[in-house]
């Protein structure tokens, strides 16, 4: 095996997350996975990311029935930045009492479906420890950066981004996803999410087409509409053929303009970001945060 792989075999829906108390991070202030994860473009895939979970049936039902988003979606979009900046950016104490907070919120997140889908009949059970849930929404994360890296940060060589997957794998690792369950590599990756995107477990249900549609025309009386616009014209922009299809999301004539018009300023400008200053705010962050 390559040193640019991890162990993987298939996904036992059965298995749990289980963290290792003893496991680390091991990211250095230059590694790959830190120099990414801090690009503001991701923020404007968010609601990408976030449609691509909540389109699994069962992450769909436990966001419904427990998460904080729809009655106090400030401090569930803040609790989530807050988190995963501590996970990445923290040293092995604040990014494994990172974890731990997560992890203990999860331990309330179970349920049953409330929807029949393909995969699962009606009732069946899930819980937010579930490894192939955990898998699946790291998954939409390194999505989310590599459509990022493809679309508008420029052309990456295999060896960037085979250390950032890399990286990813111990990020999985650390946060208790069961290391052979974690695809190999780059292209066991791409199989991977084939197999889920192309799967049954995406298939919408009533929850969780009710919840993609929540995280993508998000209604609050203190958020403007405008402000959730852009974002939610990039998320449907550039989400698979087949998710759009499936949930029934089409981008409106006015919409596909805007898309498109950001699209190319993205193309254009993106790469003149002062990468090195916004690589400074998420350790001044943590840093910050540990003396409050």
């Amino acid at each position: 095996m390559s040193e640019t792989q991890c162990e993987a075999t298939e996904v036992e829906p059965e298995r749990v997350g289980h963290l290792d108390p003893s496991a680390s991070t091991g990211f250095h202030r230059r590694s790959a996975i830190r120099r990414w994860s801090s690009e503001p473009i991701l923020g404007l895939l968010l609601q990408r990311t976030l449609v691509m979970e909540v389109a699994h049936a069962k992450i769909g039902a436990g966001v419904t029935h427990h998460s904080l988003f729809q009655s106090r979606p400030f401090t569930r979009a803040w609790s989530t930045a807050d988190v995963g900046l501590r996970l990445v950016w923290g040293d092995p104490a604040v990014a494994r009492a990172a974890a731990n907070q997560v992890y203990r919120f999860h331990d309330h997140v179970n349920g049953q479906l409330p929807d029949p889908n393909p995969a699962w009949p009606h009732g069946s059970a899930y819980t937010a420890h579930d490894a192939s849930l955990l898998l699946w929404v790291w998954a939409t994360l390194v999505d989310a950066i590599q459509v990022a890296q493809a679309r508008w940060m420029g052309a990456v060589d295999d060896a960037e981004a085979d250390a950032l997957y890399r990286d990813l794998c111990t990020f999985a690792g650390f946060f208790g996803i069961p290391t052979d369950i974690i695809p190999a590599d780059r292209a066991d990756f791409a199989r991977y999410f084939e197999k889920v995107i192309d799967g049954d477990e995406l298939m919408p249900t009533p929850t969780s087409s009710a919840m993609v549609r929540e995280v993508l025309w998000f209604r609050s009386w203190n958020v403007p509409a405008a402000a959730v616009r852009p974002a939610r014209v990039m998320a449907i922009g550039t989400m698979d053929p087949r998710i759009r299809e499936r949930f029934g999301l089409e981008l409106s004539a006015r919409d596909q303009r805007l898309f498109d018009r950001l699209d190319r300023l993205l193309v254009r400008w993106y790469r003149y970001r002062p990468a090195g200053l916004i690589q400074r705010l998420p350790p001044l962050y943590v840093a910050v945060r540990r003396r409050i």
